[in-house]
């Protein structure tokens, strides 16, 4: 086997008398108008989120019939039809359709009392994976990831706060989330192109990320999670203390995961918590909600990051997708059976 060239498998002697060591990592930065440009984006993305969770909160408190919790899971699956139709159409007009279908079919919610008519009307725009492609199509790449961390970031928060508040307070559903779309409708203009071919991903590339040992196991705990947790915590009758536990989990989530060893740890238990939660709510509903509330919280900051610390640079924004998706699919099985009459 020939030998490898001196610079990269040096013989002589050493060049310094002190170690060597590699210099530490660099954490990728946006200059100031890509932090705005992404900060916008976030917004959108996450206020369409709250709108979405604030609505599924409120059946969780109503234990609502199971058609509408089916119908949430299946209208946020439909995050890469909207990326996609972003391709064919403007992403302006994409965006501000289902925008202005989803204000206008909440307010005739909103009047008749039709809990039904605003979970699909809230459950509708599902714009992170548009939002994902627009900023793929305006970053570079070396500062592609901190703008992905940024969306991601802005969708946990939003699928935090609308938890907390439609379990907290279900009558404040269709005012928060009329007031989340509204201002996220204000990062719109923020989607335009530039006059450049818009690019998206396709589901034979979602389909391959899928089978990957990440995604596959991030998406299938998400899955777990999200039903189990969702089920535990039906008519928990917590009250305004609904408000405290998705944002400690959040938090505790946030703070435990960059001292886990593997990106996977922190996911498994939360999935083995959420099975605790079901268990405890047949002693305790009060408990067993509070846990199930606290866990999909954390899920709102563990499965992000663990498709941030584990994904490859290309993969993450599908590996993400498939994550946000797995969870409101796994939340809305779980408020389905629980709801179902068995």
């Amino acid at each position: 086997m020939p030998k490898l060239p001196e610079e990269f498998a040096p013989t002589g002697p050493k060049l310094s008398r002190l170690p060597v060591h590699p210099a530490p990592p660099i954490r990728p930065r946006l200059f100031p108008d890509e932090a705005r440009f992404a900060g916008r984006l976030s917004l959108l993305a996450g206020g369409a989120e709250l709108c979405a969770w604030v609505w599924f909160a409120r059946l969780l408190v109503h234990r609502g019939p199971w058609g509408p919790a089916l119908a949430f899971g299946g209208l946020r699956l439909l995050r890469p039809l909207w990326s996609w139709l972003g391709t064919r159409l403007p992403r302006t007009l994409v965006a501000f359709s289902l925008l202005a279908v989803s204000l206008v079919l909440q307010g005739f919610a909103s009047v008749s009392f039709s809990d039904r008519l605003g979970m699909f009307a809230a459950a509708l725009p599902a714009l992170g994976d548009l939002c994902a492609s627009a900023m793929a199509d305006a970053v570079t790449v070396e500062r592609r990831a901190a703008a992905f961390s940024w969306l991601d970031m802005g969708q946990g928060l939003g699928c935090a706060l609308g938890l907390a508040v439609g379990v907290a307070n279900p009558r404040l559903a269709p005012l928060a989330g009329t007031v989340a779309l509204i201002a996220g409708s204000l990062a719109i203009p923020d989607l335009r192109d530039r006059d450049t071919p818009r690019s998206s991903w396709p589901l034979r590339l979602r389909a391959t990320v899928l089978r990957t040992p990440l995604a596959a196991q991030v998406s299938l705990v998400a899955l777990a999670a999200g039903g189990l947790s969702a089920a535990a915590s039906v008519r928990s009758g917590l009250g305004w203390l609904a408000l405290l536990p998705p944002l400690a989990g959040m938090f505790a989530a946030a703070r435990l995961e960059p001292a886990m060893r593997n990106a996977l740890i922190v996911p498994r238990a939360l999935a083995a918590l959420s099975g605790a939660a079901l268990a405890l709510r047949f002693w305790s509903a009060p408990a067993g909600g509070a846990l199930g509330l606290f866990v999909l919280g954390a899920c709102c900051s563990a499965l992000p990051a663990a498709v941030a610390r584990g994904s490859g640079e290309m993969e993450r924004p599908v590996a993400s997708s498939l994550a946000w998706s797995a969870l409101a699919a796994g939340a809305a099985l779980g408020l389905a059976c629980a709801a179902a009459p068995w």
